[in-house]
């Protein structure tokens, strides 16, 4: 599936499902049929299959027939890049912004989803103090956009592999962000933030155009054991937030137990929580919070499926 819908290169395709296939002493055979694949690739008929697992989590998020017609329309698509410009450019195709991704980035963009675009633009307003700490922020595409708009961002993730990703980033771009390799369910804070971002980390459903593997791994224990770890990241944040600060809570999921349950959970504990609404047309609303609808953006290309939630500490 990866070979035909993914923007991923092919060898770097097989290669991946090569090494995983060595756990299972398959992987002269996973070599062989992948390579017949990519020979005979353009003659090669697939029918359209949609995981019931997958469909029924969507259904009951995007209760809206349209909405989901779209999806299910443009699921085999291959998904539309876009970068993002650092200043406002008359050009852009939304909001000043947001350019097509082609054949190369453009000289001060940088590669982000347009859903995850909207979640920052929308959101921003909310901080009332520019010094942000962004948790899980590798490989800083959130980080970057939020310096864009004036924050001064304290950047934290436990993985070098995505880190090394957003020096990449900023080093091409020719910025100043202060990123630091900390675990942060193990680190101790001395010091407490007015505002905070928590882009956690989850199934990924979200993002099933570029990633159509993601359609088969509708695991209700899996996705539980990331319920778990977001909880979790999501009380510490709390705890080192400011009274009156906000925390906004970001997956690029759907399914309910990483996004409306999460928030549930902390809502019924904590009783000085307030949950904000956010002012957006390109989001629908469900309880506690939004998801993108990629409908809004179908002119463009659409967009992957983010939730967001705003929190205030009372």
């Amino acid at each position: 599936m990866l070979i035909f819908f993914s923007n991923k290169p092919h060898h770097a395709i097989v290669n991946d499902s090569v090494e995983t296939s060595k756990i299972f002493k398959k992987d002269a055979l996973v070599n062989a049929v992948l390579r017949k694949v990519l020979r005979d690739k353009d003659n090669i008929k697939f029918g359209k299959f949609i995981y019931p697992k997958f469909k029924k989590v969507l259904d009951k998020i995007f209760s809206s027939k349209s909405i989901r017609e779209y999806i299910y329309q443009t699921l085999f698509e291959k998904p539309i890049n876009y970068q993002v410009s650092l200043v406002d450019k008359q050009k852009a195709i939304y909001e000043k912004r947001v350019f097509l991704l082609k054949k190369k980035l453009k000289s001060n963009c940088f590669v982000q989803d347009i859903g995850n675009f909207e979640i920052i633009k929308s959101t921003k307003s909310f901080y009332h103090d520019k010094d942000i700490l962004d948790i899980c922020a590798a490989p800083g595409g959130k980080s970057i956009l939020l310096h864009s708009y004036g924050f001064k961002v304290s950047a934290i993730d436990k993985s070098q592999i995505q880190i090394n990703k957003f020096y990449e980033n900023i080093r091409r771009l020719n910025l100043k962000i202060n990123i630091k390799k900390i675990d942060f369910l193990k680190e101790k804070f001395l010091d407490k933030y007015n505002s905070i971002l928590l882009d956690a980390p989850c199934s990924a459903l979200g993002t099933f155009k570029r990633n159509p593997d993601v359609t088969t791994k509708v695991d209700q224990t899996q996705i539980k054991k990331h319920q778990k770890t977001q909880i979790e990241i999501l009380e510490k944040s709390l705890k080192i937030l400011k009274k009156n600060g906000f925390l906004i809570y970001v997956v690029c999921s759907f399914h309910p137990f990483e996004t409306i349950d999460v928030i549930d959970k902390i809502s019924q504990k904590h009783n000085n929580i307030k949950i904000h609404n956010i002012n957006s047309e390109k989001m629908i609303k469900r309880k506690n919070g939004y998801f993108i609808n990629p409908l809004k953006f179908k002119n463009i290309g659409g967009s992957d499926v983010f939730f967001v939630s705003v929190l205030e500490k009372k």
